[in-house]
């Protein structure tokens, strides 16, 4: 009787693509719980892991070392060295991250030729291409089912760290004008635990992180799953550490090499969202936002 060989991940992508499919039960392979545990901390912990021995990873999950090699070989590789060697080259490709996307621009083929406008031109392409690859892979249900928890929701803590930032205050800033408890996570004065234990079920965490991901925010979906809390990823890629958390997610391509995130996808997404929310709340979101109009003539905030 033949068998077909798994071909192993080429990258830790493809491999975080893979240990979603085994846990969604949409692949042949199964693996005990103690075992996906383990591969799902690997994931989430990629640095760790990429220094970390087979019998250092296997004490922590109260495993044997045989059962990470046949893990490993499952997964199509020849043994464990073979799988944390994929670790080890996504360490090295994440040494100088910005600094290599700069040079990977500069090399572009006539960029030094190209005038101001024609740069204008080349992003707004480059942008406008994330944004059609977001609307031809736009989920309805996955969509109408976000937008169903952000309603329902008893409060809302958006967290966005680092250059994902801008992204969670313009949701939180916009989001408190139509509806009550909303509030964004790791703000000055506050520590992310602080934020993170005043959730409960019943609550909603929106996790805002586009490649290279921070591990606060993976660590804080991690943590808000086990603490039964809902959760809305908005992230780059099906592979990401966030949509592995979370079976409620949109997608916003950050595609093309600059030493900037590309956000205009993000941004028209977060914009559906809040006008899907608007829709979807009607009067009641109406009457919020009157009642916050009425405390800012009264201030007179606004010129």
């Amino acid at each position: 009787m033949s068998s077909t060989k798994n071909h192993s991940p080429e990258d830790l992508e493809a491999l975080r693509q893979a240990y979603i499919k085994i846990r969604q039960g949409k692949d042949s392979r199964r693996f005990g719980a103690r075992t996906m545990a383990a591969l799902e901390q690997m994931l989430n912990e990629p640095h760790e892991t990429a220094i970390k021995s087979i019998s250092e990873i296997a004490q922590e999950h109260g495993i044997s070392t045989s059962s990470l090699t046949r893990m490993a070989q499952r997964m199509g590789f020849n043994g464990f060295p073979g799988l944390r060697a994929l670790f080890e080259q996504n360490l090295r490709q994440r040494k100088g991250f910005y600094s290599k996307q700069v040079e990977n621009f500069l090399q572009r083929k006539h960029v030094y030729d190209n005038t101001e406008s024609d740069l204008l031109g080349q992003i707004i392409q480059d942008e406008w291409s994330n944004v059609m690859f977001m609307f031809e892979n736009f989920e309805d249900e996955r969509f109408a089912a976000t937008i169903d928890l952000i309603v329902k929701a008893k409060r809302v803590t958006i967290i966005g760290l680092r250059s994902s930032y801008l992204l969670a205050y313009y949701l939180g800033f916009y989001l408190r004008l139509i509806r009550d408890a909303v509030s964004t996570a790791g703000q000055a004065g506050h520590t992310l635990a602080e934020d993170l234990s005043l959730l409960h079920r019943g609550d909603l965490l929106i996790a805002i992180s586009l490649k290279p991901y921070t591990k606060n925010t993976v660590d804080a979906c991690r943590i808000a799953r086990k603490q039964k809390v809902d959760i809305v990823a908005i992230t780059d890629s099906v592979s990401s550490p966030l949509a592995s958390e979370t079976n409620n997610f949109l997608i916003t391509p950050v595609e093309k090499e600059y030493f900037f995130t590309p956000i205009a996808a993000a941004i028209i997404g977060i914009e559906t969202i809040l006008s899907a929310v608007v829709k979807r709340l009607g009067e009641q979101a109406s009457r919020k936002l009157k009642h916050t109009e009425y405390i800012l003539e009264k201030m007179e905030i606004e010129t």
